[in-house]
């Protein structure tokens, strides 16, 4: 008897006898079962939701998932599982989703459903509690859910900083690592972490590498960046994650069919993220702080020189003063140029330059100055000192140049008198000279003869619109500057715009068939425009906490409750949604319209 490794008649035919009895039961009942793991997590912790459809047919649809505002939710992928009893055929599919918390309570998830022939085929109702503190993840849902934590063992990420007690301005290096040990499809994709109340620089990525851990050959990937807190107190780096898409576990069974799976298998992705970083910045020490400091931290040198050392009285001497090292070049102030009685100084340019040092932020920032002799002589430009801050010493430290000596010579005529700048070399004019008019010395009475060119209009428009144009480039790039600098200030401004921006996406959504996603939207408009305004986190920002910022802004109690009010209105609205009417949407907008002018009119400090 031959032996052949392809397929036989026999088990074709078993083949095109499942598919018909497979299509012929395609049209019977079909079940959504949801279950939850852990059903209680802490709000640094993760869940795992399990949505399965089985029935008696092949092609059974994806649930619909509802919307669950309070909660980040990543796929971690599906499974498919066939049987076939006595003839019949049954199928089922599990979806998988990790669900992340945003904010402490309880939440009912519910109205899992999916519709097949017509039908609407609803799951069942769980309950998922999220507590303010951790709580102890369960061996299950740990081994479920190993990709989302640091005692993973295939893949894990890890946020780590070089200091945990910074001084406001100095450099904190973030470095994440993605450690992974099985084999990865593509290029994982990175959702970066949230710094505010940084200055932040992406240092960029380092080459990967090779690491043992706990037996382990790992490969890790890392990403490093420059943090620059720009407040003092504690402040958190928020987490990362990475999207990955690795192979499929399966598990070892005797599945005929196997080898189909294995071919059309096409991996499965997954998200893994990090823990976030709590640093508590510390004001910088008003003991042996220099008069002349002007807030730069880091660890700088000072350099001065002249484009040449001898020219004439009233001719200019550019010199350029370079400040260097490492720390926020950007924020590194400019040095004092003084002024003496032996020259006129003006500003000519100024530029900079950002580069790093290993892991630390570096660069140079150049001034150019204009020096113009006033008198002929042996002049000199005297040492300039810059005063800075070193967080290595925990000192502040001070650098200087040396002084610049400038030979100023007399140009021909010159004299020492302001108004006669230069005189003739004693040259006599006598009476018997017929080329040299005499000056007359009586005028009479002098009149102005046609129109005076600096008042004309036209020279007006054509010297008066480009200076117009230089102030307001320098005043916008000030702007820019200061609103680099301070993140809290630029959050400030900006608060108005974003939330008018949230209102007219509001207004696009206000329609009773849009119901929940117009209220979360109301109730983001005003969170997050009192975050803005006073420079907090607008996740985990309570009704009670907003009424409490309010109150300690001066609001008053009238508009503090309309506040309440409407997020409350809203709340019920998305999470114990009934018929929602137009009536109450065109009202609800309006309130909010009205709320916001009224919020706008605070002085927030």
């Amino acid at each position: 008897m031959r032996r052949g490794c392809g397929l036989g008649p026999a088990a074709a035919l078993a083949i095109l006898l499942w598919a018909a009895g497979a299509a012929a039961q395609g049209t019977g009942e079909v079940r959504v079962e949801v279950s939850l793991k852990p059903d209680s997590i802490g709000l640094d912790e993760q869940a795992l939701l399990a949505v399965t459809v089985s029935g008696a047919a092949q092609n059974l649809p994806a649930p619909d998932m509802p919307s669950l505002p309070r909660f980040e939710v990543y796929s971690q992928g599906s499974s498919s599982n066939i049987t076939i009893v006595n003839g019949k055929v049954s199928a089922s599919m599990t979806y998988r989703y990790l669900l992340v918390p945003t904010k402490a309570g309880v939440y009912p998830i519910e109205r899992i459903a999916v519709v097949y022939n017509n039908r609407r085929y609803e799951g069942n109702r769980v309950t998922l509690t999220v507590l303010d503190k951790g709580t102890a993840m369960t061996p299950e849902i740990r081994r479920q859910t190993e990709e989302s934590g640091e005692g993973a063992k295939d893949y894990f990420l890890e946020a780590v900083v070089d200091k945990k007690q910074p001084y406001v301005n100095e450099q904190v290096t973030l470095t994440l690592k993605f450690h992974i040990a099985v084999q990865y499809y593509g290029s994982p994709e990175l959702i970066e972490p949230t710094t505010t109340g940084f200055w932040t620089e992406v240092l960029g990525n380092e080459a990967p590498y090779r690491q043992q851990i706990g037996g382990r050959a790992y490969r890790v990937i890392e990403r490093k960046y420059a943090l620059f807190p720009t407040q003092t107190g504690e402040l958190t780096i928020g987490q990362a994650a990475i999207r990955v898409t690795v192979p499929e576990r399966r598990q070892s069974t005797r599945d005929p069919f196997g080898m189909f799976n294995d071919f059309f298998s096409s991996g499965r992705e997954v998200t893994v993220r990090s823990k976030p970083v709590t640093v508590n910045v510390r004001p910088l020490p008003t003991a042996g702080r220099p008069d002349d400091f002007t807030g730069s931290i880091g660890k700088y040198e000072l350099t001065a020189r002249a484009d040449k050392n001898e020219v004439e009285v009233n001719q200019p001497v550019t010199v350029t003063f370079q400040v260097s090292g490492t720390g926020n070049i950007k924020a590194a102030a400019k040095p004092p140029i003084p002024q003496t009685d032996d020259f006129r100084v003006y500003e000519a340019s100024s530029s900079e330059n950002v580069g790093k040092q290993g892991d630390r932020l570096a660069g140079t920032k150049i001034y150019e100055e204009v020096f113009i002799p006033r008198r002929p002589g042996m002049l000199e430009i005297p040492a300039i000192t810059y005063s800075y801050f070193d967080p290595e010493r925990g000192a502040y430290a001070t650098t200087s140049t040396k002084p610049i000596a400038i030979q100023a010579l007399k140009p021909e005529g010159y004299v020492a008198s302001g108004d006669l700048p230069y005189q003739g070399g004693g040259v006599v004019v006598g009476s018997e000279a017929r080329d040299i008019r005499y000056i007359k010395e009586d005028i009479g009475r002098p009149a102005r003869s046609g129109r005076i060119i600096l008042l004309t209009p036209l020279y007006l428009l054509a010297n008066g619109v480009p200076v117009l144009v230089l102030a307001a480039l320098i005043a916008v790039r000030k702007r820019r500057e200061k609103l680099a600098a301070n993140v809290g200030l630029a959050r400030s401004l900006r608060a108005g715009k974003m939330a008018r921006k949230r209102l007219a996406k509001a207004r696009g959504l206000a329609t009773a068939a849009q119901g929940q996603a117009f209220y979360a939207e109301l109730h983001q408009t005003l969170t997050a425009y009192v975050a803005d305004k006073l420079n907090v986190s607008p996740h985990g920002l309570t009704t009670e906490r907003l009424r409490e910022l309010l109150g300690q802004q001066g609001a008053d109690e009238g508009l503090v409750a309309a506040v309440a009010d409407i997020l409350q209105r809203c709340d019920f609205a998305r999470f114990a949604p009934a018929s929602i009417s137009q009536e109450e949407i065109t009202r609800a907008l309006a309130d909010v319209e009205e709320t916001m002018i009224r919020l706008e009119g605070i002085h927030f400090a």
